[in-house]
């Protein structure tokens, strides 16, 4: 019994994981990141916000289709 609860609760674990770490939106899951120098690539602004310190603070400017751009943060750009 406690070997069947405790292999529930781990796949429990991990589909509740994949379920947090997939993509926000359906374009960002079809989009290419391009190769960035100085910041990471990105598809969308919410993805650069952790990289410039915060919600909102992240741009993701110039995309196009399903091709990327590189992270700025507000202010840099």
């Amino acid at each position: 019994m406690n070997k069947r609860l405790g292999l529930f609760l781990l796949a429990m674990a991990i589909t509740a994981a994949a379920l947090i770490t997939r993509p926000k939106t359906a374009e960002a899951s079809g989009c290419i990141r391009p190769w960035c120098f100085a910041s990471p690539g990105c598809c969308a602004a919410w993805e650069c916000d952790s990289w410039c310190g915060g919600p909102g603070l992240g741009v993701c400017q110039g995309v196009s289709g399903n091709q990327g751009s590189c992270c700025s943060c507000n202010g840099w750009a």
